[in-house]
């Protein structure tokens, strides 16, 4: 019996799972998920993953990979992955360490690493490998809390023309949209009103979670991150502040009004993802006989985007068994590792 735990390191989410394989095979599982904006208190990262780990349970090699170097706490991407390294490190307390790369190895985490960015944004390659094991010919569409991701898998390889987020943006396998924290303004410039074409403030006066929880694609307990006005989750907060997304408030507005401003935005974000799906499986003989398969906490937009495209969709795979360890990277990267040591 092999016990592992593969880590997902965020910006705003650390996530991590811990699978337990016998004979080759995942038998159980569980993840966590720790709200947690590194921006601002970077330095607690270690008791962090201490803290997570020690509600997993003990492992006997880990998984790491992560999407936070970007964060701007950081000097540049280098300074990032050698800093939450360190913290994964001091954190493990001797625990062996494995680093997934770009090109989908797992390595062993050893002090001198030849070029650290191999190390970068990695975890839509664990999940696309461990989904592309089981689901051979398939779209992958993780619509997570802050960006989406795009993955063509064909005869179970990653058919992915990106690999750098540079790249993947250019190409669109990664769009910068959210169900969760991305600003209003990032979606919109607009949006209707009393029969007309409203301009927006620039400002960030709402997030995505406030529409979706609005027109109830939401509930309040899967609105994970900060609001942007530091109240609460209830749909009445959200309400006010959406109003201020055009320099009102809940006195200057009706509801529906207010909803059908959120309305509006929700469907500019599925054109969004739309625009993502046909950029990435036109250059694909056969894309569009792809089934698309949805996951993340925005798993609704992907589902709306392949309804819209005609496409087949299917469920994630269960990469363990029994227990609580729905489909995500982390779970992935734990699968990678647990399958190449059992």
């Amino acid at each position: 019996m092999v016990c592992v735990i593969g880590w997902d390191i965020g910006g705003a989410n650390v996530k991590a799972a811990r699978l337990v394989f016998e004979g080759g095979k995942g038998v159980s599982g569980r993840a966590v998920r720790r709200y947690f904006e590194i921006w601002k208190e970077e330095e607690r990262l270690p008791s962090l993953l201490r803290e997570i780990q020690g509600e997993l349970g003990p492992a006997d090699a880990m998984a790491v990979t992560m999407t936070a170097e970007i964060a701007d706490v950081f000097s540049d991407k280098t300074d990032g992955v050698a800093r939450i390294l360190a913290a994964t490190r001091e954190a493990a307390s001797g625990t062996p360490l494995y680093l997934l790369d770009l090109d989908g190895r797992l390595v062993h985490f050893e002090r001198q690493v030849l070029d650290l960015l191999d190390f970068a944004a990695t975890n839509w390659i664990a999940e696309a490998l461990a989904l592309a094991d089981r689901r051979p010919d398939c779209l992958l569409a993780d619509v997570g809390s802050t960006t989406t991701d795009l993955i063509p898998i064909i005869g179970g390889k990653l058919a992915a023309q990106g690999r750098r987020d540079i790249e993947r943006l250019a190409c669109g396998e990664l769009i910068y949209t959210g169900a969760l924290r991305t600003p209003v303004p990032a979606i919109v410039s607009q949006v209707p009103l009393r029969g007309g074409l409203c301009r927006i403030s620039a400002e960030h006066y709402a997030i995505a979670a406030d529409v979706h929880l609005v027109l109830g694609q939401l509930t309040p307990g899967q609105y994970t991150c900060s609001t942007a006005d530091g109240r609460g989750k209830t749909r009445q907060e959200a309400l006010a502040r959406l109003a201020r997304v055009v320099c009102e408030d809940r006195k200057g507005l009706a509801e529906g009004d207010i909803v059908a401003m959120a309305a509006y935005v929700a469907e500019k974000q599925l054109q969004q993802i739309t625009d993502g799906m046909f950029q990435v499986l036109s250059r694909i003989d056969g894309g569009f006989d792809l089934p698309v398969v949805p996951v993340g906490i925005g798993a609704f937009l992907a589902v709306a985007c392949a309804e819209r495209l005609n496409l087949a969709r299917c469920d994630p795979p269960t990469l363990a068994d029994g227990g609580d360890a729905p489909f995500s990277p982390c779970v992935g990267a734990a699968y990678l590792l647990g399958r190449a040591l059992s």
